[in-house]
């Protein structure tokens, strides 16, 4: 008898278990609902309201799928509404929810842009970085208990009248009403009311938010402030930045040659003219405040004569500095980035002379030539981020060498003071 007993038990409690383990297979996904006037609203898994987040609000912390994430609104290079959902890096697993007719998966360090169309409807989704958020089809079911508004239906339906064989004619009973035939709540009941009609499919592209460029790049338009993950940037960096360039006047240190150490024209100094300086850095950053790069350009200045009564006449003066470089910057929301570079190398210095002469007896300086030396600079300066991949930019930089010595015609060799530059510059940032 016990033996017979004994798979009874067991299929018993089967079936008792079976439905618990089937109920929290099966448990529902968070949902995201777009009100008629761009707010949204985040529904729990048993369809109650758990995050509300009013249209234009600039930055709100919300919690989704049981992370942490950032919602603000802005608006896109067409003028098309936005609302970006990010999920920063210290996210411990993807968050998973239903938006429209689509099931999204936003990975960490992902952010996720919601296009609305001028009557507040979802026009696209996209994510960014590009291919880090996916998309996929979901059922078309409306999880239990969430709002929803019905197709209207009339005041009153008069009953329906059945033929049966007998010869009385009775209406039959009209069909009790469901759960989900029930009238929506009224605005003064509910606060949020979602919209009546089906959003469009996010995997089908909008041609008015095209990226401004052919094959993505720079990114998408930011939107200010930044959210956490559009604060991260690509690790490596190419940075080009041009602009006036101003050179001290410098002494004529040493003049050796036909007059020897007697030439009139030591100590004396030469001034030019402003400038022009031309560079590209090449960069990484190892920390988002840290990184390394290497600078080189070129620079050119035309020599003028001084208050000394100095005569000049198709003169120039060209510098190539090629420095390696302590970069530093600070991050932040506004889009605002200051910086600061240390940089220390060589700078090829050549110098061009048609003629320089004094009033006096002296031998004419004349001719051309170069010498590398040793060389240092100081930059500071601050970029705005445009785009993902994009910034601009505006720096001072210090730079200098130590004397250089080049060789002269007439077998002059010619030792000039250690020249200073300062240079104000405008360039772009372009990361990738």
């Amino acid at each position: 008898m016990r033996n017979r007993e004994t798979p009874t038990y067991c299929v018993l409690f089967a079936f008792i278990l079976f439905p618990l383990f089937a109920h929290t297979a099966s448990k529902p996904s968070t949902n995201i609902s777009l009100q008629e006037d761009g707010s949204l609203v985040v529904y729990d898994a048993t369809g109650g309201i758990a995050e509300f987040v009013k249209q234009g609000t600039p930055r709100q912390s919300i919690q989704l799928d049981g992370q942490n994430c950032n919602v603000s609104y802005g608006f896109n290079s067409a003028g098309k509404k936005t609302i970006l959902v990010s999920l920063p890096p210290v996210a411990s697993s993807p968050s998973i929810f239903n938006l429209g007719d689509s099931q999204v998966t936003m990975p960490p360090k992902s952010s996720l842009r919601i296009t609305l169309s001028d009557s507040n409807r979802l026009e696209k989704l996209e994510g960014t970085p590009a291919g880090s958020v996916t998309f996929s089809k979901t059922p078309q079911s409306t999880p239990a208990n969430l709002p929803m508004e019905k197709s209207p239906s009339p005041e009153s339906t008069s009953p329906t009248f059945t033929l049966s064989p007998g010869p009385v004619q009775t209406p039959s009973s009209p069909t009790p009403p469901t759960q989900d035939s029930l009238t929506p709540k009224s605005s003064a009941e509910s606060p949020v009311a979602p919209l009546s009609s089906t959003p469009a499919s996010p995997l089908v592209s909008a041609p008015a938010d095209e990226p401004f460029f052919p094959g993505g790049w720079p990114g998408n338009l930011l939107e200010h402030p930044l959210s956490t993950t559009a604060q991260e940037e690509d690790p490596f960096y190419v940075r080009t930045e041009g602009g006036a360039r101003f050179v001290s006047s410098m002494n004529l240190v040493n003049i050796v040659g036909p007059s020897g150490p007697t030439n009139p024209a030591i100590q004396k100094e030469i001034a030019f003219s402003t400038g022009y300086r031309q560079d590209i850095d090449v960069g990484v950053w190892l920390l988002p405040w840290f990184g390394l790069s290497i600078e080189t350009g070129f620079a050119l200045n035309a020599i003028r004569g001084n208050t000394q009564n100095m005569t000049v006449s198709s003169s120039t003066y060209w510098s190539v500095p090629i420095l390696a470089q302590l970069c530093f910057q600070y991050p932040n929301e506004s889009g605002f980035i200051p910086y600061a570079n240390f940089g220390f190398g060589g700078g090829w210095n050549y110098f061009k002379i048609g003629s320089i002469t004094y009033p006096g007896n002296f031998t004419t300086l004349s001719g051309s030539g170069s010498d590398m030396n040793n060389a240092y600079q100081i930059t500071a300066g601050c970029r705005y981020r445009l785009y993902e991949q994009f910034s601009l930019t505006l720096a001072y930089k210090f730079y200098g060498t130590s004397q250089p010595t080049v060789d002269m015609a007439d077998n002059q060799q010619v030792t000039f003071g250690s020249p200073v530059t300062n240079s104000i510059e405008l360039g772009g940032n372009f990361s990738f």
